[in-house]
């Protein structure tokens, strides 16, 4: 079993984080007032990159496929490990709200980087 170090799993750290990662990717917009992210734009470009960035220093490996989905992958403790997939979106539709996808890819990132300690 992978040992989870406090520091890293600290509630108020990983809030704080997850709300300042989700106002940077609000920035991450077509619009000038509120939150557009068309699929496949130049504004989910950005995004995905920066939320690749966050992945790899996680402790992911990070591809992108062929429809332009973000991946990040940590392998179990073992080979015959369970598989656990959490995900969510990184596109919007106009004025999406701030947590709208992009918290539950952010989440998934805090759990691997726990898990990595």
């Amino acid at each position: 079993m992978t040992a989870i170090d406090p520091a890293v799993a600290d509630p108020i750290a990983v809030a704080l984080r997850l709300i300042e990662r989700c106002a940077v990717l609000a920035r991450c917009s077509s619009l000038e007032e509120g939150i557009c992210r068309t699929y496949l734009s130049p504004e989910h470009q950005a995004c995905n990159t920066l939320v690749g960035e966050w992945m790899t220093e996680a402790g992911l490996t990070v591809r992108t496929d062929a429809a332009g989905s973000l991946i990040g992958h940590r392998p179990g403790a073992t080979p015959d490990a369970p598989i656990l997939l959490i995900g969510s979106h990184l596109d919007s539709i106009p004025d999406a709200g701030a947590y709208d996808g992009i918290l539950g890819v952010l989440l998934g990132i805090e759990v691997c980087a726990a898990l990595s300690t």
